[in-house]
C-alpha cells in the first residue's frame, strides 16, 4: 500500500470539502463528480491491498488494473477547483437630512410716538358733611338719652339681627303703626337695616318711611321712638 499516495488524496479531498462547504446549495456537477473520484481512488488504495502470499501473475494483474484506473483519472485529478471570489456589496447611499433654515425674524413695529399728555386740573371734591343728628323735622324722634337704669342700661346692648331681637307682639305693632299694615315692607326694611354700617346710613332710610308713615303722629311717636331705639343698637 502506498501511503503517500492515499495521504495527497486525502489531502485533495479535504481541500475540496472545505472550498465547497462555503456553497452548499450551489456545488458545481464538476466539483461533485472530483468528490466522487477522490474517494473512490482513497478507497481503493485500501482495498487493492493485498497479502503477501499472492501470486506474480496476480500480483502483476492487480497493478496493471490500478495504472489503467489512475490513467482514466489522471484528466480529473488535474483538475483544481477556481478561486472564488468574493464580490463586494454595493455601498449603500447614506442620506443626509438637510435641516431648512430658520425663518427671518419678523421686522420690529413701528414706533408710534405718544403726544405728551396735558393734565387738567380737577376740582376738589366737596365733602359731605357728615350727618352727626336728624333733620329738624324729624329729630324728636332721634333724641338719645343716656341710661339711667340698670334695666336701661341692658336694653341698650349691642344685637346683630334688627329682626330677631324684636318681640312677635312688638312686630305686629311695628308693622301696623309704622309700615302701613305691610309685612312685606317690614321685612325689606329689616334686610336693608341689617345690611347697613352705620346710624348714620340707617337714619335716611327710617326718615323715608316717617315722611311716607306720618310717623310724626301723636299716636305714632313713642312707638316710632322704640323702633329706632332697637335699630341703634344694631351699630353698637
Amino acid at each position: 500500500m502506498d501511503f503517500q499516495q492515499s495521504k495527497k488524496l486525502l489531502d485533495k479531498i479535504n481541500a475540496l470539502h472545505q472550498s465547497i462547504s462555503f456553497e452548499e446549495e450551489n456545488i458545481s456537477s464538476i466539483e461533485r463528480d472530483l468528490m466522487l473520484s477522490y474517494i473512490r481512488q482513497f478507497y481503493e488504495s485500501f482495498l487493492n491491498t493485498q497479502p503477501e502470499t499472492l501470486s506474480d501473475p496476480a500480483r502483476n494483474a492487480i497493478k496493471k488494473a490500478k495504472i489503467k484506473k489512475e490513467a482514466s483519472t489522471s484528466s480529473a485529478e488535474e483538475y483544481a477547483p477556481p478561486p472564488k471570489v468574493k464580490i463586494p456589496e454595493p455601498v449603500k447611499e447614506i442620506e443626509f437630512e438637510v435641516t431648512p433654515p430658520p425663518p427671518p425674524p419678523p421686522p420690529p413695529p413701528p414706533v408710534v410716538k405718544e403726544e405728551p399728555r396735558v393734565e387738567v386740573p380737577q376740582p376738589p371734591k366737596a365733602t359731605p358733611a357728615p350727618k352727626s343728628a336728624p333733620s329738624g323735622k324729624f329729630r324728636s324722634l332721634f333724641d338719645n338719652k343716656e341710661a339711667s337704669e340698670l334695666s336701661e342700661k341692658l336694653s341698650l346692648q349691642p344685637i346683630s339681627d334688627i329682626n330677631k331681637a324684636i318681640a312677635i307682639n312688638d312686630k305686629l305693632l311695628y308693622v301696623n303703626d309704622l309700615f302701613g299694615k305691610d309685612p312685606n315692607a317690614y321685612s325689606a326694611a329689616m334686610i336693608r337695616l341689617n345690611n347697613f354700617n352705620t346710624m348714620d346710613e340707617a337714619r335716611d332710610l327710617l326718615e323715608q318711611f316717617a315722611q311716607s308713615h306720618d310717623w310724626l303722629e301723636e299716636e305714632k311717636q313713642d312707638t316710632a321712638r322704640a323702633f329706632i331705639k332697637i335699630v341703634r343698637r344694631r351699630y353698637i
